[in-house]
């Protein structure tokens, strides 16, 4: 039985001690009353508590069931516990994610926020993950710059979990930009599930041209001819940034 004064770092559980960082988290949110808000990870509840004094929905997601007496027997209001993956449920409605997430999490947790519209994230991620949003190539900075503006707010030291992971983290807000008319094209050719070409095509036809115009158009972009054949889903960062450069030319 793990007690809560003993979370499991088999099973990625590092709470955090520091109380002014959870504060801290909590600000950068800036949590309304109307605001409805998923946390990914409840673990002992020490930032589902904080949430829920400041929204009126919130649902907290926890995988582990030997902390599910625990979270119930807290009754905070406006929260609803679910012990299950929070990757397989629908966040339809919910406009903001308030996580110190599991680390194995992070990429999938970006992707599913973009593709179900949520609007605001704070999270405390690993640093390497951090690293990887800023980097300009790699497939999940692309993809995550593309829809967000992404601010690196504060480093946390690994001492200040318990037990202490093996990196250290970054507290991290990201919040839905007003897209460019080019980033707007590149959102429409990603979203689209089939191979590059044919996303392309469909969606300049959606902007009015022909399939004659468009294809005209992909020649004139001299773009891997490999990639265009790919699936959206499998390109890679420096394609896609390849790619909205060659969009960019364009105009």
């Amino acid at each position: 039985m793990i007690s809560m004064e003993n979370p499991n770092p088999e099973k990625q559980q590092h709470f955090l001690k520091n109380r002014k960082i959870l504060d801290k988290e909590i600000s950068i949110a800036k949590l309304k009353k109307t605001d409805k808000v998923i946390e990914i990870g409840s673990g002992d509840g020490r930032l589902t508590k904080l949430i829920s004094q400041k929204v009126n929905s919130l649902v907290s997601y926890e995988t582990d069931l030997e902390f599910k007496n625990h979270l119930e027997k807290l009754k905070l209001k406006n929260t609803e516990f679910k012990f299950k993956n929070a990757l397989k449920d629908s966040w339809k409605g919910y406009n903001k994610i308030v996580s110190n997430i599991p680390y194995s999490l992070s990429e999938p947790l970006i992707m599913k926020s973009i593709k179900e519209d949520v609007k605001e994230l704070t999270l405390i991620v690993g640093e390497n993950f951090s690293n990887l949003l800023k980097e300009k190539e790699t497939k999940i900075s692309v993809i995550a710059n593309l829809y967000f503006e992404i601010n690196f707010l504060e480093k946390i030291n690994k001492n200040e979990f318990e037990p202490s992971p093996r990196v250290n983290s970054y507290l991290i807000n990201l919040k839905r930009k007003n897209p460019s008319e080019i980033e707007l094209v590149l959102q429409s050719i990603l979203e689209k599930e089939s191979k590059t070409k044919n996303a392309i095509i469909k969606t300049f036809q959606n902007y009015g041209k022909t399939k004659k115009e468009a294809r005209k158009i992909i020649d004139k972009m001299n773009l891997n001819i490999e990639s265009l054949n790919k699936s959206t889903k499998t390109l890679s960062g420096k394609f896609i940034k390849n790619l909205k450069e060659k969009l960019e030319s364009l105009r």
